[in-house]
């Protein structure tokens, strides 16, 4: 085994190792990717990789570098220091959210070429180890005392069993292994979508990945393989869209609601068919409880085999355990939602969190306290003042709407994972010092709402064909808009040009009024209904103090409503408007405006679920190409019916009279 130093990072390769790109087996065009790889990871940060993947408008440049790649794992509760061992590390993406982590990494790929890039992109880090070598030949040397061992998109092969019981072998008792897998029976091939493996249709649900060497699992088939080799406290989640780009990740305790899974054309590897509408079909699914059944991949947390009585008590994989005040906590998330489509001063991630508290470490521990709270922290460090900002605007609308009888979920800031306080009462108020809690923020905490949103509200009566209540409710939200009473009329600013563009034609704008302070998300579904008839907006992230048309607030909400109904005549965009007292040229500025925020928000760059049109993938749908054939026949059908093939026959026959004629008289 050779051992080569890249910077403070030192990497193992095999005696015979090539180090070349030629090498690898996919010849030509993976020395291009190679290659492409190497260009970026050498002469661009990572803080431009976003760019440069949406340039190469390559999927395997994409596959390797975007920072999307690192969520399934980046909401993970691993303390600082852990040793861990990820399989399949290729250029190291996941493997940066792990160092970000403060973990002690060791990487497995046998590619070397990758192995070397990964090496180069964190060549500053004393805490990465890197074998460039299939695992069998490395195991030997790797030690066996890991607290989590990683093997995204591993799984899949003949050998998996035999390779989680050497893994195990690896593991420390109790220690953690996670595994992210495609699911056999994701909805996302039986919608057309090609399975990644084969790269070909239906091959898992027609069982045929195992004749080309390839295993897909099921929910049971995974965690009896998991059970097979020797771990136990299966736990999971369930990513979303899937694992490898995820955007969000449900778990047993917190499952989808209809409605809430729209993001479903990102075939970015391939072409696809649609065979049905997937937003549909995942609603009924959901309807019937069966979304574990046909969740499109899986990410699995077991433990080691039998762990001692110590590791036993933390009970869930995902739990953080502190102590706070003579009690052990212990903290679960439920749910992650990214928001990683956005410059880096508005990265967000935010986390549904289960947490419960015991006396003592007893073996027989029961909750005292049992508390759900949401927290939003920032992906990157340049986006702390962009969560500091939500407090501020906590406290500006709750005293600006105080008269309209409108709640807003209260907030507070906090510090990190690490070094959080567990405080499980929200006792404070209007009067929370938010500047002097500003220092060393690293998140924001909003209270649990067990209620429903006035957009579930709508969708039912809409259903039931209540479109009286739809308007009712509509224009009560367009009521509490209207309802500040210290409305000024719209004057132009610096901030507003920075957030909506410039060169916008606001003369229509002029005398429409502005609050001072505008939640421009004030949309059906950032407002919740409580038993009581209450409602309450729970996401005020987009809060500015600068004057904003309330007229824009209302334009919005209802352009997502349209949007989510087009054809819905009632719905229709003009009448919305009409409704809101909202001309047509108005709305023309709106519709720039919005244009406007969304590239702020994005910072310029391009949002990777637009990849899959910067790769050119295309999508064939079934029901468009039968609705096609049909109208083809029925003209065909017509043509016949009108004698048009007797008519044909009979032309030919006499151009053909006339062709005899002309040979035989030589004209």
């Amino acid at each position: 085994m050779l051992k080569e130093q890249i910077g403070k990072v030192t990497l193992y390769l095999q005696d015979d190792a090539d180090s070349s790109c030629e090498s690898a087996q996919d010849g030509q065009k993976r020395t291009e990717v190679c290659q492409k790889l190497q260009e970026i990871i050498m002469q661009s940060e990572e803080t431009d990789y976003h760019k440069r993947i949406t340039e190469s408008k390559s999927y395997e440049v994409m596959y390797q570098l975007a920072e999307s790649r690192g969520h399934v794992v980046q909401w993970l509760q691993i303390p600082q220091n852990a040793k861990v061992l990820e399989l399949g590390a290729g250029c190291g993406t996941i493997t940066s959210v792990l160092l970000q982590k403060g973990a002690v990494v060791t990487c497995q790929e046998t590619d070397a070429a990758y192995a070397r890039l990964n090496a180069w992109r964190h060549k500053e880090s004393e805490r990465l180890f890197l074998y460039a070598m299939p695992f069998e030949q490395c195991a030997a040397h790797l030690p066996k005392d890991f607290d989590v061992v990683l093997a995204v998109g591993i799984l899949g092969h003949a050998e998996d069993q035999q390779l989680l019981c050497c893994l195990k072998e690896h593991l420390k008792p109790g220690g953690l292994l996670v595994v992210a897998t495609e699911n056999k029976f994701g909805l996302k091939y039986w919608a057309g979508n090609k399975e990644e493996h084969t790269h070909s249709y239906f091959a898992g649900l027609e069982n045929r990945t195992k004749a080309q060497g390839v295993n897909m699992y099921t929910k049971q088939g995974l965690e009896t393989l998991l059970i097979d080799a020797g771990y136990t406290q299966a736990q999971f989640y369930y990513p979303y869209p899937d694992y490898r780009f995820a955007v969000d990740i449900y778990s047993d305790q917190y499952l989808p609601k209809k409605g809430d899974l729209t993001y479903n054309i990102v075939n970015y590897e391939d072409d696809r068919v649609v065979v049905f509408d997937e937003q549909k079909v995942f609603d009924s699914i959901i309807e019937e409880g069966q979304f574990p059944f046909f969740a499109n991949a899986f990410l699995c947390m077991a433990r080691a085999g039998q762990a001692d009585h110590a590791q036993v008590k933390k009970a869930r994989a995902g739990d953080l355990q502190t102590q706070a005040k003579g009690q052990v906590v212990y903290e679960q998330v439920l749910y992650t939602r990214y928001a990683s489509d956005r410059a880096r001063e508005h990265a967000v991630r935010t986390d549904m969190i289960d947490t419960g508290s015991v006396q003592d470490d007893s073996e027989d521990r029961k909750y005292q306290e049992h508390t759900r709270r949401v927290r939003k922290q920032p992906l990157y460090p340049q986006g702390s003042a962009h969560i500091i900002q939500m407090a501020k605007a906590y406290q500006q609308l709750c005293s600006q709407y105080e008269q309209a009888g409108l709640q807003f979920n209260r907030c507070k800031l906090c510090g990190n994972e690490s070094d959080h306080e567990y405080d499980n009462k929200y006792d404070y108020d209007n009067k929370y010092d938010y500047n002097k809690k500003a220092q060393g923020a690293t998140a924001a905490e909003f209270e649990y709402l067990c209620a429903q949103a006035l957009q579930a509200k709508i969708r039912q009566a809409i259903a039931d064909h209540n479109m009286q209540e739809v308007f009712c409710i509509l224009e009560k939200l367009i009521h509490l808009i209207r309802s500040d009473k210290k409305s000024q009329p719209f004057t132009m600013t610096e901030q507003f040009a920075q957030v909506f563009g410039e060169g916008l034609a606001i003369d229509c704008l002029q005398d429409r009024l502005c609050s001072k302070v505008s939640d421009i998300d004030f949309i059906l579904s950032n407002i919740l209904v409580d038993e009581e008839g209450c409602w309450h907006v729970i996401d005020y992230e987009w809060t500015f103090d600068f004057p904003i048309p309330q007229n824009f607030i209302i334009y919005r909400t209802l352009f997502f409503l349209h949007l989510e109904n087009p054809q819905n005549e009632e719905l229709a965009m003009d009448r919305l408007l009409a409704f809101a007292g909202i001309t047509k040229e108005e709305a023309d500025v709106y519709a720039a405006m919005e244009i406007g925020f969304q590239d702020y928000v994005a910072g310029g760059l391009v949002p990777y679920r637009e990849m899959v049109n910067l790769l050119g993938r295309k999508y064939l749908n079934i029901s468009q190409l039968k609705n096609d054939y049909d109208q083809l026949l029925l003209q065909y059908e017509k043509l016949k019916g009108r004698g048009i093939w007797k008519l044909a026959r009979k032309i030919k026959r006499q151009v053909s009279a006339f062709g005899k004629h002309a040979k035989e008289t030589g004209r």
